[in-house]
């Protein structure tokens, strides 16, 4: 299907768009997203976290275990990379393509139609680090006793 041809913008959205293993990856990675925004709403709940936690975004459940240290620096440096990865491939993909926001995290120019592979194993890469920091936050909650 992918002959490497040149591809970029709207038209290169479109090929990640009809790609079910792009797509399906992305999926995968909401997936990952929401198991980790359930490890860590359970941290937080474990911790008896005061704050408001039910049904609050990734970002606010990692500040919350920021402002309440609960996990040491590499976890939550790797809590913020994740979420900002995340949020750049399911909230500004598009917007990236159409020139709304500078190419900073995934590629826009010199693309090829072949690159779809790329953007697939990056959503793939993606989906197995949120699901270990997910592990990692599950054996945080496992080491506490039961509320």
């Amino acid at each position: 299907m992918y002959l490497g041809n040149s591809s970029s913008g709207v038209e290169f959205y479109q090929l990640l768009f009809k790609s079910d293993e792009f797509c399906s990856e992305l999926g995968r990675v909401t997936l990952a997203a929401s198991q980790l925004e359930g490890a860590l709403t359970l941290l937080l709940r474990q911790k008896r976290v005061s704050q408001k936690i039910d049904s609050v975004p990734l970002g606010r459940l990692i500040k919350a275990a920021k402002d309440n240290n609960l996990l040491d620096h590499n976890e939550l440096f790797w809590l913020d990379e994740l979420c900002a990865q995340r949020n750049y491939l399911t909230h500004n993909i598009y917007a990236l393509f159409i020139g709304l926001i500078e190419e900073t995290r995934l590629e826009c120019n010199n693309l090829l139609d072949s690159d779809v592979h790329t953007y697939t194993e990056r959503a793939w890469q993606l989906r197995e680090n949120l699901l270990s920091l997910a592990r990692i936050v599950d054996q945080e909650v496992a080491k506490l006793p039961c509320m």
